[in-house]
């Protein structure tokens, strides 16, 4: 198996306008039959995905025994991911755990529609542990470990508590959607830091992709800094 660590504004996979420049377009170029061999029914090895402006962390296997053994992980929400996000505001020092049931809604877009999740009391219960790296005086680096795999989760759930993430521009303040509008390209300040989980082998697979470029001038430029060893 392999973990890549996706570039910001780089579709995890094909799309209807997306279909040669995607992460799983570049690792088939890399790995080639092997993953065509597992074929659609297995996601031609890609065990998750990422939205298209967040960077970091992403796990593919290459052989139909390592799929399945992984891809149960993350069904049974046993893979450990932490996140780095800059959100906009001054948060409180310390740790916290939100948890607020999302539902996943259909609503307009530039590009026609666009599936957003909605804080809603009928909706799937979610869970993200948040804790503060470093404050500036506008912003805020938080370390989010999401225990549910909801549409964006932690977008969601950081801009209900008040402080959205840098960049987004689908949820604002309280997580209200936003109007539709063309898209640009603005640094989304949301990073698949960490990755881990058990390997088939009987080993442990930690994995950790270096924040990319635009990520670090977006925290210079808020006046944030950033520890990778922490």
């Amino acid at each position: 198996m392999v973990v890549a660590n996706k570039a910001p504004g780089m579709v995890t996979e094909p799309g209807a306008s997306h279909r040669e420049d995607s992460l799983l377009n570049a690792l088939v170029a890399r790995y080639g039959g092997k993953l065509l061999r597992l074929g659609e029914r297995r996601d031609y090895g890609l065990l998750h995905r990422l939205d298209r402006q967040t960077s970091g962390c992403v796990a593919c296997a290459v052989t139909p025994e390592s799929y399945d053994f992984i891809r149960a992980q993350f069904e049974a929400r046993t893979v450990a991911k932490r996140y780095l996000a800059i959100v906009k505001g001054r948060m409180r020092a310390g740790t916290q755990q939100i948890e607020l049931n999302l539902e996943e809604q259909r609503v307009p877009s530039a590009e026609g529609t666009r599936l957003v999740s909605v804080v809603a009391r009928a909706g799937k219960p979610a869970k993200t542990d948040v804790e503060v790296l470093a404050t500036s005086t506008t912003h805020t680096l938080v370390a989010c470990e999401p225990h549910s795999g909801r549409l964006h989760q932690i977008r969601v759930h950081l801009a209900h508590l008040g402080f959205p993430v840098a960049g987004d521009q689908v949820y604002g303040v309280g997580a209200k959607v936003l109007p539709p509008h063309k898209p640009d390209d603005r640094t989304l300040g949301l990073h698949a830091w960490r990755l881990g989980f058990a390997h088939p082998n009987g080993t442990r697979v930690d994995a950790s992709a270096p924040p990319s470029r635009k990520f670090t001038e977006l925290l210079a430029g808020v006046g944030l800094g950033f520890n990778e060893e922490r």
